[in-house]
C-alpha cells in the first residue's frame, strides 16, 4: 500500500495539496507510441497528482514493486527523485521515429558519473535505442561543454591539438555505441570489404567493419538516414566529461580501454570487448580508426567557432580519430587528430554512426 495517511501529516498535507494543484497544470498527458514519460512512475499514461504521491510515500527508500519513483535509478527515492519529476512535469521522453526503444534512462553501472545521468534525462530523449535501418546500437550524448584539444600537461600532444579551447556541443546526438560491425555494414550494403573477417572462429561476437573508404561510407549513410559525427561530437563523445588524455581513470593501464599496438596481436577484436567511457561507449580508442565527417585542417583549432564547429568548408584530406589496433600510445588518445584520403582503404579505419534525434 502507498497510502500516508495516519504515518506522516506533513507528508499527507502536501500530497492533498497537490492533488488539489493538479487540474490547474492540464496534466492530461497521454503517451504517444513513440514516448516514454519518466515523471509517469505507476506508468498510467498521464502525469497527475499520483505520481508525487506515489513517490513521497516510497521516500527514503527504492520504489516499490512495478513503479518507477526511483526516476535516477540510485537505488533510493529522494529529492533528486523528485527534482527530476518535477523538473520533467508534462514532458516526455522521447523515442525517435526511426527507433526502437532499448532502455528509457541510463543504467547507473553503466554511466557511472550522475552529472552525465542527469543531463540525458534532462535532455527528454530516451537514453538506449536501436536504429531500424542498420540494427546499430544508440546511445543519447547530451549536449554540454568542453575543452576541445590538447589536454593539459600532455607530453604526447600535436601541434595541430592546439591552442585547446571551449567548445559547446548546443544540440543532444545520438552515437553508435559501438563502432558498426560487419554485419550492420553487410546487411545494408550487401558486401563486405574487411579485411579481418569474422569468419575466422576468434569470437562469436562481431568485429568492426574495416577497409572503408569515406567515399564508401557514404552508401551506407544514404540507405540508412545515419551520419558521421562531427570531429568536434567526436571528441565530446570521447571524453565524456573527462580530462586526462584518455578516459581512464588515473593510473588504469591504456589496454583495459582499448586495443592498440601493444596488446592487438596485429588484428581487430570483437566491439565491446574493452571497457566503455563514461557514457557507456565502447572501443572509443583503439581496434580502429573512426572517420568523422570533417574536413582535415591542422590549423582550424586557432579559428573554429565556439558553437558546435562543423569542420573547414575545404580540404584534401578527412579526419580519422580514436586510433586502431595498429596505433601506438601517442595516436591513441582522446585529443589526437589523424587524416586520410577521402577513398583511402585501410584495414584498421572504420566507423561509428551518429543521428540527431
Amino acid at each position: 500500500m502507498h497510502g500516508t495517511a495516519g504515518r506522516d501529516p506533513i507528508r499527507t498535507i502536501l500530497v492533498r495539496s497537490l492533488a488539489l494543484l493538479s487540474a490547474s497544470f492540464a496534466l492530461d498527458v497521454r503517451a504517444a507510441r513513440a514516448d516514454l514519460c519518466i515523471s509517469d512512475v505507476n506508468h498510467d499514461g498521464a502525469i497527475i497528482a499520483e505520481d508525487l504521491a506515489l513517490l513521497l510515500a516510497d521516500w527514503g527508500g527504492p520504489s516499490s514493486a512495478g513503479l518507477g519513483t526511483d526516476i535516477d535509478r540510485d537505488g533510493i527515492v529522494d529529492g533528486a527523485d523528485l527534482t527530476l519529476l518535477l523538473g520533467a512535469w508534462n514532458e516526455c521522453l522521447k523515442v525517435p521515429a526511426w527507433a526502437d526503444l532499448i532502455e528509457p534512462s541510463p543504467d547507473p553501472a553503466v554511466v557511472t558519473d550522475p552529472a552525465l545521468r542527469a543531463a540525458i534525462m534532462a535532455s527528454g530523449s530516451a537514453w538506449r535505442i536501436r536504429d531500424r535501418a542498420s540494427g546499430v546500437e544508440m546511445v543519447l550524448v547530451p549536449k554540454g561543454t568542453y575543452a576541445m584539444g590538447a589536454s593539459i600537461g600532455d607530453a604526447l600532444a600535436a601541434s595541430d591539438e592546439l591552442p585547446r579551447h571551449t567548445v559547446s556541443i548546443t544540440r543532444s546526438f545520438y552515437l553508435g555505441r559501438y563502432e558498426v560491425t560487419q554485419p550492420e555494414f553487410e546487411a545494408v550494403m550487401k558486401f563486405n570489404p574487411s579485411y579481418f573477417l569474422d569468419t575466422d572462429g576468434i569470437d562469436e561476437a562481431h568485429r568492426p567493419v574495416e577497409t572503408v573508404s569515406h567515399n564508401m561510407i557514404a552508401g551506407f549513410l544514404s540507405q540508412t538516414g545515419l551520419r558521421l559525427p562531427t570531429e568536434c561530437e567526436w571528441e565530446y563523445a570521447c571524453r565524456a566529461g573527462t580530462l586526462m588524455p584518455n578516459y581512464g581513470g588515473e593510473g588504469e593501464p591504456l589496454g583495459d580501454l582499448a586495443w592498440f599496438q601493444p596488446n592487438s596481436g596485429y588484428v581487430t577484436h570483437p566491439v565491446g570487448s574493452r571497457r566503455a567511457n563514461p557514457l557507456g561507449l565502447h572501443d572509443m580508442l583503439g581496434n580502429v580508426w573512426e572517420w568523422c565527417q570533417d574536413w582535415y585542417d591542422s590549423t582550424y583549432y586557432a579559428f573554429s567557432p565556439i558553437a558546435d564547429p562543423p569542420g573547414p568548408t575545404i580540404g584534401s584530406m578527412r579526419v580519422i580519430r580514436g586510433g586502431s589496433w595498429y596505433a601506438p600510445e601517442q595516436n591513441t588518445r582522446s585529443s589526437f587528430r589523424g587524416a586520410l584520403w577521402p577513398d583511402a582503404v585501410l584495414g584498421d579505419t572504420g566507423f561509428r554512426v551518429a543521428r540527431n534525434p
